[in-house]
């Protein structure tokens, strides 16, 4: 496999983060709030969650063409070019941001690549 071409796997990093912020949100929400009022926050909680965050597009393969220019590939979309604008490393994960306004930042997590292609990502990302 080429070291500019990157097949990300769905990221168990994520989940758990996500499901870790929503356990201490919830605890919170239990010492504040009577049983009734934070079940329903809850429901309220995972129902905007299946809505809204498990709907977005997952970006199967991402590839470095020339520059800030990369080609990206999601699930039931074709392939479309973007230009990047700037990338944060946060060690655990790596946030690529467009140029195009509209255009959701991109977040990609250690556990997404294997550990060859999370060291060629970084070092991509330092030459960006």
């Amino acid at each position: 496999m080429d070291n500019r071409c990157f097949k990300l796997k769905r990221s168990l990093c994520a989940l758990a983060f996500q499901l870790f912020i929503f356990a201490l949100l919830m605890y919170l929400l239990y010492q504040l709030l009577p049983f009734a009022l934070w079940l329903l926050c809850a429901l309220t909680g995972l129902l905007v969650y299946h809505l809204f965050y498990r709907k977005t597009p997952q970006i199967e393969q991402f590839e470095y063409l020339d520059g800030r220019e990369w080609s990206l590939t999601a699930k039931a979309m074709p392939t479309h070019r973007v230009s990047i604008s700037h990338v944060i490393d946060h060690q655990a994960y790596i946030v690529v941001y467009f140029q195009h306004a509209k255009a959701r930042p991109l977040l990609i997590w250690c556990d997404q690549l294997s550990l060859k292609q999370w060291k060629a990502l970084k070092v991509l990302t330092k030459l960006i």
